[in-house]
């Protein structure tokens, strides 16, 4: 019988496929948890005869449930889990008092603006956010020798620290500008079309990012 090590090379491969598999599939549940669910939970609430504030309360409440989850099923504190639940509550509670939906709308571009700033911020930092994003995926992927080699990358390979930090400005520009249409959005049109306007533009966004970001990543070695 042939050694499983023989072929180290199909292995990796696999490895790798098995991984665009999970980036995909996790990409797929996102899109339905951050964007369709709460789509079908307003318009079923507005069908039913809910508020505009009381259905979009309850559709907001999906992601922030979802994250809230997250957390606890791993047993850790989920940073972004923990931005998007308490942005959560406290644009809610500010919806009710005020009374104004729009105003759960206009949190959600708060969140990818101050995601967006922080990735920009990072990079006047020893090591930026998608460094440690890298290092967060190799560690899953890997272990912590994938870990430590990720790391050693960025210490010994100039083009590397470049072409990372180019991800990281593209990257945190886009949010940023998702952030202000998201808020122009949530601003202007009539409140009942916020909620489709909002997420088609969330879906495309985020698609036009990540196509760009896994092909840019496979092109030039920057897969962790």
């Amino acid at each position: 019988m042939r050694p499983a090590d023989d072929h180290p090379e199909d292995a990796t491969a696999a490895a790798e496929a098995w991984g665009r598999r999970g980036a995909r599939r996790d990409l797929v549940g996102r899109v339905v948890v951050d964007a369709v669910l709460p789509l079908v939970v307003y318009y079923v609430l507005r069908a039913l005869g809910a508020d505009v504030l009381a259905a979009t309360l309850a559709a907001g409440a999906v992601p922030a449930a979802n994250a809230a989850l997250v957390a606890a099923r791993s047993r850790r504190v989920d940073v972004a889990g923990l931005v998007v639940v308490s942005l959560f509550v406290a644009g809610g509670a500010l919806s009710v008092v005020t009374g104004d939906a729009r105003l759960l709308y206009i949190k959600d571009g708060w969140l990818t603006g101050l995601l967006g700033a922080w990735v920009l911020l990072s990079l006047a930092m020893k090591r930026p956010f998608m460094l440690h994003l890298g290092t967060v995926i190799a560690t899953a992927k890997v272990g912590d020798a994938g870990a430590a080699a990720w790391q050693q990358r960025w210490i010994d390979d100039p083009v590397f620290r470049r072409r990372l930090r180019l991800v990281s400005v593209v990257v945190g520009v886009v949010l940023m500008l998702d952030a202000v249409v998201r808020i122009a959005i949530a601003s202007v049109i009539d409140l009942d079309a916020v909620a489709t306007v909002t997420n088609v533009q969330y879906v495309v966004m985020l698609a036009g990012l990540l196509s760009w970001f896994f092909w840019y990543t496979a092109r030039h070695g920057l897969r962790a």
